[in-house]
Formats: structure tokens, C-alpha cells, sequence
């Protein structure tokens, strides 16, 4: 069995199993956590994750978008089990509804004020930035890419008066350039969803990896049998799973691009 650390990447959680695919309901977020206890993981915040990534069996849990769902769903259950979290939000979508993603995608769902931002990390959550807008970071310009890194940072830095070390990429699309602008901007740390094309060294920091879990996770021991630590056949699921995410997200970008046009 695997002691390789992990991170997972979570987006809407209601309170009842969901049937759109960027949904993990949390009776199923419970049975995932649990079972990675089970098996030997204990959960680290941000703060272990180095430049040589956490220590070994360990798990981090992320969460992208900063929906109304993890303050009223996932917060207490993480309260529960005593795990800490990180949500990463965009600047400005606090507040308002998800409007990027298809319905067959994910859910309409009002994001997080910044009233619930400030007390989530007055709680000990860690805020990290998810950009000024939800928009793939790979396709802006170096001067927006400059404002969306740098531009969120001090903004949620001003909102919640604690230090914003951290940034997961929208889509979890980032690039060598991105991540070079995100070393710029001041980030420790950068998500993405899978590993991109290989970067220097000193960047794998800005780029690092997450376990994405969507709405077939939902499913009872389908996360046991494909999770970091099954043998090989079985782990080779996961991969599939992340093919499927990583297609919806494309679909969702050309979709909002026509709709643009």
C-alpha cells in the first residue's frame, strides 16, 4: 500500500447525494474521509505542505469555487471529524450565483459572501485565492494574468486579514507560465487538478496535483477500491474519473465561449 501523500478537490457539497458530476454529496464526502482514516491517512492543513510537497500519509482537503454548500454542509462535518480545509475563492463571485457552469455540469449555487469568507477564516479555515474571475488562467494575457494573481491575493488578504499563500488554478489548468506568475505574485503553493506538462523544479510547488472526486464517488466502496492506496488495476479508475471531469470542463469552456461570441 502507497504511504504517498494526497490531495483532495472538492466543489459543491450539498447536504443529499447529487446527480450533477461536480457534486459529491456529504453523506459521501463522510464515507471518503473516513475510509482514508481507516487505512492509515490522518489529514494535514497548507501549513505541512512544503516546497517537497506533505508528509507521508497524509491527506489534504481543498476545496474549489467556495460555494453556500461547504459553509452550511461540509463545515460542520469537517468540524465533526476535526479536519482541516482550505477553499479557494474568486474575488469576485463572492455572493452571487455560479454562472460558468452547464447544468449538466454542476449546480446553480450562490458562492460564499465575504462576510462568510471572514468567518471561515476567523475559524482557522485557510482562504486561498481561486483568482479575480473563475476563468481559465492559461488563456489571459500576461498583464491579466498579473491582476488575477496578484490582484486576488491582496484582495483576500485585505478581506479576511490573514496571509494568502496559496492559489488553485480555475479549471485546474495551469501552465509553466502560470506558474511562473504565480511565484511573482507571491504564492507558496498553487493546485492544480492533474500534473501538467513537466516544470522546473522550482515550480512543482505552483503545480502540484489533486485527487479530484466527483459525483460517482457518491457511490458506496467505489473510493476504497480506486482511491490512492488500491492496486494498480483498480487505482487505474481514478484515471477515467479525472478523464470524464477533465472533458466537462472543456465542454463547459467551449459552451461559455459560444455563448460569448
Amino acid at each position: 500500500m502507497t504511504e504517498a501523500p494526497f490531495t483532495l478537490a472538492l466543489h459543491h457539497t450539498p447536504g443529499r447525494r447529487a446527480l450533477a458530476p461536480m457534486a459529491v454529496g456529504v453523506p459521501g464526502v463522510r464515507r471518503i474521509l473516513l475510509e482514508a482514516r481507516r487505512v492509515g491517512y490522518r489529514f494535514a492543513g497548507l501549513d505541512e505542505v512544503g516546497p517537497d510537497g506533505a508528509p507521508a500519509r497524509t491527506v489534504t482537503l481543498t476545496v474549489d469555487d467556495g460555494y453556500a454548500s461547504n459553509l452550511l454542509h461540509l463545515a460542520p462535518l469537517l468540524r465533526e471529524l476535526g479536519i482541516p480545509w482550505a477553499v479557494f475563492v474568486s474575488v469576485r463571485t463572492l455572493g452571487a450565483t455560479n454562472r460558468w457552469d452547464l447544468g449538466w455540469v454542476g449546480q446553480r449555487e450562490r458562492h460564499l459572501s465575504a462576510e462568510e469568507v471572514r468567518a471561515l477564516a476567523a475559524e482557522g479555515v485557510t482562504v486561498g485565492s481561486h483568482g479575480m474571475r473563475h476563468e481559465s488562467m492559461t488563456r489571459l494575457d500576461d498583464r491579466a494574468l498579473d491582476d488575477s494573481l496578484g490582484g486576488s491575493r491582496r484582495r483576500l488578504e485585505d478581506l479576511t486579514g490573514r496571509p494568502v499563500d496559496a492559489i488553485a488554478y480555475p479549471w485546474g489548468r495551469v501552465d509553466e507560465r502560470v506558474a511562473r506568475a504565480a511565484a511573482r505574485a507571491g504564492y507558496r503553493l498553487g493546485f492544480a487538478v492533474e500534473s501538467p506538462r513537466p516544470l522546473a523544479p522550482e515550480l512543482r510547488r505552483l503545480a502540484l496535483p489533486r485527487v479530484a472526486l466527483y459525483a460517482p464517488d457518491q457511490i458506496p466502496g467505489l473510493f476504497r477500491a480506486t482511491g490512492p492506496w488500491a492496486p494498480r488495476p483498480l487505482h487505474g479508475l481514478r484515471s477515467g474519473l479525472t478523464l470524464l471531469g477533465g472533458t466537462l470542463v472543456g465542454l463547459a469552456l467551449s459552451a461559455r465561449d459560444l455563448r460569448r461570441a
